[in-house]
């Protein structure tokens, strides 16, 4: 790996086995070509715990969670085994490492997408259906300051976009009501009402929906 060109990476790293094996090679790496400052991401981590949350501290590496639990926690449970999988992912262990992590919702193929869903179970460590799959939940400005503001470092934008500020892209969402008041059970049913993008409307509420004939043309 030409790190020295000042290349960036994020790799999948699940399970604790396979957390450590990237480490020793990136440690190994970081003796030759120090990666700090590249934003060298570990992505996932179910399985992370403190001591490996300290290496990567040390490295300077960033964590890219995407939990597989989310909506697979009944699986993860048949899997893992009940007391096993309400640790994936530890949010509240990665939260106080002090380390910049981002979370998000893998590809929608493989989990579910919608912020509110990724949220709700941040807090509550809840499926959709109110089952509790995980034992490590996060406050509300935490969760929501991984989920913008520090995504933004994981793509050199953090001066551009993450948050609502002046030089910056007037990207953001107006919500139906106050994810940060709101009765937590309320947040996995909170929607969009207006989406502006580049300081341009391209989602209202209020908007009349397009016809099925104008949609074909």
């Amino acid at each position: 790996i030409r790190n020295q060109q000042g290349l960036s990476l994020q790799v999948h790293a699940n399970l604790t086995g396979t957390i450590d094996a990237f480490l020793d090679q990136i440690e190994a790496i970081s003796k030759m070509y120090p990666v700090r400052n590249l934003r060298w991401a570990l992505a996932h981590l179910n399985q992370v715990n403190a001591a490996q949350l300290e290496r990567m501290k040390k490295l300077g590496l960033y964590a890219a969670v995407h939990p597989w639990s989310v909506i697979n926690g009944a699986i993860m449970q048949d899997g893992f085994g009940e007391v096993s999988a309400a640790d994936l992912s530890p949010l509240d262990l990665i939260q106080r490492s002090g380390i910049t992590w981002g979370f998000g919702s893998d590809g929608s193929a493989a989990n579910q997408y919608l912020p509110m869903t990724q949220l709700y179970y941040a807090l509550t460590g809840k499926l959709p259906s109110g089952k509790v799959v995980m034992r490590h939940p996060i406050g509300r400005e935490d969760a929501l300051i991984a989920y913008t503001r520090k995504n933004a470092y994981f793509v050199f934008r953090e001066n551009d976009i993450g948050s609502i500020q002046v030089g910056k892209l007037a990207d953001l969402v107006a919500l139906d009501r106050d994810y940060l008041t709101v009765p937590v059970e309320q947040v996995r049913d909170i929607k969009p009402v207006l989406t502006i993008v580049g300081g341009r409307v391209v989602y209202s509420a209020d908007a009349e929906p397009p016809s099925r004939t104008a949609s074909l043309h």
